[in-house]
């Protein structure tokens, strides 16, 4: 059997071709005013969006819909499309689901936290050095 020699000084496209293999980030939210009937927390699991779901999304929606769309999209427990809770919030759609559910402020909230997950409101680059030219 043959041993893989590794570059000691890998070059960085040699360092990012494992970059399109890593799977996308998951977490875990708990809305602090939220527990169930018995008293116990209510925790919500987001995933990270890819760029392509994210123009999907700024193209098909806006306005109060553009959060709705990315909590649904970004919600993975609880299913925001499962009938039962659209039938519970009297709601047709997924969005509605989020418009009643939640509060305005944890609709910003939840939306800022999916956004944030996928890379965006936050600063992704680090400034190493300018380069001069002459």
């Amino acid at each position: 059997m043959t041993e893989k020699k590794q570059n000691p000084n890998p070059t960085t496209v040699e360092r990012l071709l494992d970059a399109c293999k890593r799977a996308p980030g998951e977490q875990l939210l708990q809305f602090k005013s939220w527990t169930d009937a018995d008293g116990n927390p209510v925790v919500f699991r987001i995933r990270e969006l890819s760029f392509n779901q994210v123009r999907e999304i700024q193209q098909m929606s806006s306005g109060a819909d553009f959060a709705a769309a990315i909590i649904t999209a970004g919600v993975v427990e609880p299913n925001l499309r499962d009938e039962r809770l659209q039938q519970a919030c009297g709601a047709v759609t997924p969005y509605e689901v989020v418009r009643k559910m939640l509060r305005a402020g944890e609709i910003e909230d939840l939306q800022a936290a999916i956004e944030k997950l996928s890379g965006y409101r936050a600063s992704t680059l680090e400034l190493l050095a300018d380069i001069e030219k002459n």
